[in-house]
């Protein structure tokens, strides 16, 4: 009897026990800050991270918690921050804090240790994906030394009701300051269209003071954004516009003039016209407003401009001549190869260049003769990103303004990712036509128009400043006259750049 007695207690104690509660990490957490980030003053939430987790007990969440560091000689206070913010995911999977739901904020944030932030709402993990969130104030500054910091999610960074999970600690790359708005520094009229006249294909180049998000300029909004004075328009007599549009980086945006039918006259913008910056469309990578006027120089009957228009892809113009810019011509029978640039014909004077840029053969359209089209003395030369040489053994870089910069060591070149193998040696003659520019520093990174790309991956990119581009296709990268054989392959860590709009 006694035996039984004991067998039911021990049964009971084992049909009792209850069973392990968890709270589990789906995923995360994962930084949302892969690139370096040009941030402007009251920035508004800014996505640091994201992480999914899921309970079995009706755990809630109860806190999370960041570290914000200082990095270089930045020497940002909290006061330089808005909000620590903790957002639950609205079901979409992307983080926006119009339509997340604000689990908790955090208004004073501390810099070199934890700051953390209660989630008061919204914070059952039932599809429990969140968001944290970081603003700045309006004393987050660009000036020196220069606000910049990064942000760690700590491995004990989240607690839950009960059974706080450990995770592992995730980085931002940087958020650095950049509060200096972009302004229109120069509008040029430029004689793009091949003859002497105002006509279809002339141009005017707006050049501002630093990268921008390159925005959609069209019909709808071109006379809005930059308006004219004197009643002065962009579009023809129909109303129809030739094109908008902005060089790699973002600097730069050429607005070409056109008639949409033989009987219409051409746009009425003029040299001596003021062109302004105006409304919410033309930001810099960080946000800040585009803003200034300038009067128009150049005009569009002088020396004809082309250096621009050796480009194909998007930009590519097809002229009164018929020639289209940034193809390729030759005459039956004839080995010269010529490039179409401002509506005039440019010769390649060598298969090295002709190569380095890219080009093939196959890609050639024929002419039964060169009458009827102009043809420039000044050849083709290698576009930015290449690697050349003379006869001599020094190796050049050419920029992506056109001009050539030395290399000080061997060290740096290899440093820089580059290789012997990628160096094309074109005639002195042809060297002799591209400007020197100071040699390449030992301190500096990737000179600007280098081509790079980390490691394995397909995403190639062009550093320009402290940017880098990336080509949105094949298409695009050939058609700039770029050479895959041109790519400098680089550790992912010298890739630090602030990531730029794509070109197109």
């Amino acid at each position: 009897m006694l035996k039984k007695i004991a067998l039911f207690c021990v049964l009971g104690l084992l049909t009792s026990a209850p069973a392990t509660a968890t709270v589990a990490v789906n995923s995360g957490p994962t930084s949302l800050v892969a690139d370096p980030l040009p941030v402007k003053a009251n920035s508004g939430p800014i996505g640091l991270f994201a992480l999914s987790l899921s309970q079995d007990e009706g755990e809630t969440l109860t806190s999370i918690g960041i570290v914000v560091n200082n990095t270089a000689s930045s020497t940002a206070s909290g006061t330089d921050f808005g909000a620590v913010s903790v957002y639950k995911d609205n079901g979409d999977g992307n983080f926006d804090p119009s339509a997340d739901l604000l689990a908790g904020s955090q208004t004073t944030v501390n810099i070199g240790s934890v700051t953390t932030v209660s989630a008061t709402s919204n914070n059952t993990l039932t599809s429990g994906k969140f968001f944290v969130s970081l603003g700045t104030s309006a004393s987050w500054s660009d000036a020196a030394p220069g606000d910049s910091v990064t942000v760690t999610f700590p491995t004990d960074a989240v607690v839950t009701s009960t059974n706080s999970p450990v995770l592992a600690a995730v980085t931002t790359n940087t958020l650095t300051s950049d509060t200096t708005a972009p302004s229109l520094v120069s509008a040029i009229a430029k004689n793009t269209g091949g003859t002497a006249a105002k006509e279809t294909g002339d141009s005017v180049e707006l050049t501002f003071s630093e990268a921008t998000k390159k925005p959609a300029i069209n019909v709808g909004n071109v006379n809005s954004v930059f308006p004219l004075n004197n009643g002065h328009s962009w579009l023809d007599s129909d109303g129809a516009l030739g094109a908008a549009a902005w060089s790699v980086n973002g600097m730069i945006l050429t607005v070409s003039l056109a008639t949409s039918t033989a009987s219409n006259t051409l746009p009425t913008v003029q040299s001596g016209d003021t062109v302004t910056v105006s409304g919410a469309v033309v930001l810099d990578l960080a946000g800040n407003l585009a803003s200034g006027s300038r009067i128009i120089t150049g005009n569009f009957a002088g020396e004809t401009e082309d250096e621009n228009d050796e480009e194909g892809g998007d930009n590519k113009k097809k002229c009164n001549n018929s020639l289209i810019n940034g193809r390729l011509y030759k005459v039956k029978d004839n080995p010269t190869v010529y490039l179409a640039a401002g509506c005039r014909l440019k010769p390649f004077r060598g298969a090295a260049v002709f190569h380095a840029r890219g080009h093939k053969f196959q890609n050639i359209i024929e002419l039964d003769s060169l009458e009827g089209f102009a043809v420039r003395q000044k050849p083709v030369l290698p576009t930015g990103g290449t690697l050349i040489k003379g006869s001599n053994a020094t190796v050049w870089f050419v920029t992506f303004d056109g001009k050539r910069r030395g290399f000080k060591t061997a060290a740096k070149f290899f440093a820089l990712g580059f290789a012997f193998g990628q160096i094309q040696q074109i005639s002195d003659e042809d060297l002799g036509l591209i400007v020197i520019a100071p040699p390449i520093d030992e301190q500096e990174d990737h000179p600007d128009g280098s081509l790079v790309k980390c490691g394995n991956s397909a995403i190639v990119f062009q550093v320009i400043g402290n940017s880098k581009f990336p080509f949105r296709s094949a298409d695009a990268f050939l058609a700039r006259g770029h050479s895959w054989d041109h790519i400098a392959i680089v550790d992912c860590g010298r890739l630090r750049y602030i990531l730029g709009a794509p070109v197109e």
